[in-house]
């Protein structure tokens, strides 16, 4: 809590009556209480209870804590031509088993109003970002209340950067994704011990709104590039691109909301989901060779307001994930010692979530919404290429062929969040 109290403290000088600067505070505190189930193969399970989950058995467990989307939200009127927002994440740091942490950072930045269009700084969602398109609030191991950011939505989190907005255009040059992968691992096994990653660009991402009364039209698009270099290896680009577009219909007291997404290598941009945990990034075939892979996500959102005490959503979530050509190291299952990556083709993974949920609204500021819902990895499928089984078969191993699949599990839960704003 040391960065809260020194927020606090800062902010409390700042508002001297000589700065003539207005503040506004405000929170959300979210608990959450539920029971969830969590198959053998099912890796992890929901963030805030790391005793939920093993790769050993089924696991069953009842949950209760705060989420990490609980907040304190600090807004300045500095002018009417400039406002800045500071937004912590509070954490409970009681917890024992890891899953925690003080609080952090969610966002800070500043929006001026230059007369044309407004200039915004600092920490603040992205223009891919679809906020809005979904109520779900369960926590499917983004510490709940994540609204299937990461399970069918283009999300690649709160980040810095510059962005520019026009009306309904919105134009950012993003802080770029400086943990993605140097294929270290893959490349020190073929004897290439050091790799580097240099970006020439920050990653770029625009989204614009086509507004009706019946309904809105969201487009989004995003690029990102880095050169990857290997000691004696050469050098190769890796490209991320994502292209996605999300409708929202009124259809008062219903609406919908469904959105459909493509994105290129989207680990490597940045990309983190809960459903498809594989294929996801730019992979090294057998040759070295790199290979792109492709991630579909779609989303489809119902719901009624049923009075203003009581909304009615429920909702599906889609994930696609596929490379043509990638590696297994398989030393492990020919008792060898050393890593050997035998090519694989035609790897694809499906994912699905489903929830319905009631949004109970006792007043303005207090909520209660049970849900129930269930995240299905599906199954992670490939094929062993015939250099594969032709290397395995000169080492004495017989590699199988057609079609392998690797069951990823499912977890499916019961929850309630109780949700306070002040």
């Amino acid at each position: 809590m040391k960065k809260l109290l020194v927020v606090l403290l800062v902010l409390g000088f700042s508002a001297a009556p000589a700065m003539a600067v207005q503040w506004d505070f405000g929170a959300s505190v979210r608990t959450h209480a539920g029971y969830y189930d969590v198959d053998q193969e099912y890796a992890k399970g929901p963030y805030l209870d790391g005793s939920i989950g093993n790769d050993w058995d089924d696991d069953t467990g009842f949950l209760m804590g705060l989420d990490g989307n609980s907040t304190f939200t600090a807004k300045a009127m500095v002018s009417e031509k400039f406002y800045g927002v500071v937004q912590l994440g509070l954490r409970d740091a009681t917890r024992a088993d890891g899953n925690n942490d003080d609080d952090y950072l969610r966002m800070a930045y500043g929006v001026w109003n230059f007369g044309a269009g407004k200039l915004l700084m600092g920490k603040d969602y992205t223009p891919g970002t679809y906020l809005g398109y979904s109520k779900m609030s369960a926590d499917i191991g983004d510490s709940g209340n994540g609204n299937m950011l990461l399970a069918g939505l283009p999300y690649i989190g709160r980040q810095p950067q510059i962005k520019l907005m026009f009306g309904d255009l919105d134009i950012a040059f993003i802080e770029q994704h400086k943990d993605a992968d140097d294929f270290s691992t893959r490349l020190a096994a073929e004897g290439i011990a050091n790799t580097d990653t240099d970006f020439s660009l920050p990653r770029i991402e625009a989204a614009y709104v086509f507004r009706t009364d019946l309904v809105n039209i969201r487009p989004v698009v995003g690029f990102q590039t880095y050169e990857l270099e290997a000691d004696g290896g050469g050098s190769e680009d890796i490209d991320s691109y994502l292209v996605g577009i999300g409708a929202s219909f009124d259809l008062k007291p219903f609406y919908v909301k469904a959105t459909a997404s493509y994105m290129q290598n989207a680990a490597n941009y940045g990309k983190g989901t809960l459903g498809t945990v594989t294929y996801t990034g730019a992979a090294l075939d057998q040759d070295g060779d790199l290979e792109d892979s492709d991630l579909y996500q779609g989303t489809l959102v119902a719901g009624m307001k049923v009075n203003k005490m009581l909304n009615i959503e429920a909702g599906f979530g889609y994930q696609n994930a596929q490379l043509d050509n990638s590696t297994v190291d398989v030393s492990e299952d020919f008792g060898l010692a050393n890593p050997l990556y035998l090519g694989t083709k035609d790897s694809e993974q499906e994912a699905y979530i489903y929830y319905l949920q009631a949004w109970i609204s006792l007043s303005k500021n207090v909520h209660i919404i049970p849900e129930i819902g269930m995240i299905d990895r599906n199954d992670a499928e490939y094929e062993w290429t015939p250099e594969a089984i032709a290397t395995a078969a000169a080492a004495g191993a017989a590699l199988p062929g057609g079609t392998q699949k690797s069951d990823l599990g499912k977890m499916t839960y019961g929850n309630i969040c109780f949700r306070l704003e002040f």
